[in-house]
C-alpha cells in the first residue's frame, strides 16, 4: 500500500493539537457535531489537508474526549460545570491527535472565555468587588463573606503579560473586556456591558 508523508507515529504532548470549530459552546451542548461535521479541513500540525483530491483520508475519528467547563452559560446565568464531550482526530501524516472544541473553549483553562470575559467585565468596568464578581462566575458555592478570588488574579496576571510593556492588572483586565465587547453582536450594543463581554468571549477561539 502506498503511504504518502512520514510513517505514523505516536501522539505525544507535544502533537496535540485543539480546534475551535464554528459552534459556540451553548450550540454544541444542545447539537453535538457529527463526526464528519466536526472534522477540520487541515491537520493543524502539518497542514495536510484532511480529504486530498485522489487519496483516502487523512483526519480519521479517534474517539472523543470529555472536558469541564465551568461558569455560567450565560452572563445572567447561576455559574455551575457542564461536560463537554469534544471530538477528536488523528492524523495519518503526521501522527498529530487534534481535539475539536466549540468555540468560546479556552485551551488549558476549565472556564471558557465568556466566563473569564464576564469577570473581568464586571471587575474592571462595572466595578463589583472580587467577592461579588466570584459569586457571579465561580462555578464552586460560596459564602456570601468571601472577598476573595486567586482564579481572577491569575487571570488578570495572564492579561496584564500580554501588553508591552506590562500594565497594572485591572487595567489588563479592562482591556481584555473590552477587546470581548469589541466581538460581541452589533444587536447587543445596548445591552450592559458585562452581557457584552460575555457574548463576546464565547465567539472568541
Amino acid at each position: 500500500m502506498l503511504r504518502v508523508g512520514p510513517p505514523l507515529k505516536s501522539p505525544t504532548r507535544s502533537n496535540l493539537q485543539i480546534v475551535h470549530h464554528t459552534l459556540d459552546v451553548k450550540a454544541w451542548i444542545a447539537a453535538p457535531p457529527s463526526v464528519e461535521a466536526a472534522r477540520p479541513a487541515t491537520c493543524r500540525a502539518c497542514q495536510a489537508p484532511s480529504r486530498p483530491p485522489g487519496l483516502g483520508l487523512r483526519l480519521h475519528g479517534h474517539g472523543v474526549r470529555e472536558r469541564q467547563l465551568r461558569g455560567p452559560l450565560a452572563a445572567d446565568a447561576v455559574p455551575g460545570t457542564v461536560v463537554l464531550v469534544c471530538r477528536r482526530y488523528r492524523c495519518t501524516r503526521c501522527g498529530a491527535v487534534l481535539t475539536v472544541v466549540p468555540r468560546g473553549v479556552a485551551p488549558r483553562r476549565h472556564y471558557g472565555h465568556a466566563a473569564i470575559a464576564l469577570a473581568f467585565a464586571l471587575w474592571s468596568l462595572v466595578g463589583m468587588s472580587v467577592g461579588a464578581v466570584r459569586r457571579r462566575v465561580c462555578a464552586w458555592q460560596i459564602s456570601n463573606e468571601a472577598t476573595r478570588w486567586p482564579t481572577l488574579t491569575r487571570w488578570a496576571e495572564a492579561a496584564r503579560t500580554t501588553f508591552a510593556p506590562p500594565i497594572a492588572r485591572t487595567a489588563a483586565a479592562a482591556r481584555a473586556a473590552q477587546q470581548a465587547i469589541g466581538r460581541a453582536p452589533l444587536t447587543l450594543r445596548t445591552s450592559p456591558r458585562e452581557a457584552q463581554a460575555f457574548a463576546g468571549g464565547s465567539a472568541m477561539p
